[in-house]
């Protein structure tokens, strides 16, 4: 289950990098490494939650909505905290398209995990 879920990710990741650089192209944005970071670390912050929610899922039902959520207020956090030193550390110029970008990848992300663990949980043998 591990592999599936991380290849599910992985062309997400990629078809919603793919997005992104075709929206910024035709918009006449920016999109280089910065972004293509910000997309690396979220696909990769998205990962390991899901993984470690999705240990908890098949022994323990409430630990796994304990983990979903705590995970929900980490990738918050960690959102947050990167916004915040984006528009601190860069010049506006550079930060407002980074902090924009980070924003909208966060959101993809945050649909990917709801809607893939929600299905799975879904799934889930009944006691």
């Amino acid at each position: 289950m591990v592999m599936r879920t991380l290849a599910a990710l992985a062309i997400y990741s990629v078809a919603i990098g793919a997005l992104a650089y075709g929206a910024c192209q035709l918009a006449g944005w920016p999109f280089g490494k910065a972004q293509v970071a910000v997309l690396a670390f979220l696909a990769v912050l998205t990962g390991a939650l899901m993984l470690w929610q999705e240990q908890a899922m098949d022994k323990d039902p409430k630990g796994f909505m304990f983990r979903y959520m705590l995970g929900l207020v980490v990738k918050l956090f960690t959102a947050l905290v990167a916004v915040a030193a984006m528009l601190m550390l860069l010049p506006r110029a550079q930060a407002l398209p980074l902090a924009l970008a980070l924003a909208v990848f966060y959101l993809a992300f945050l649909v990917f995990s709801t809607v893939r663990l929600s299905a799975r949980s879904r799934n889930l043998p009944k006691p």
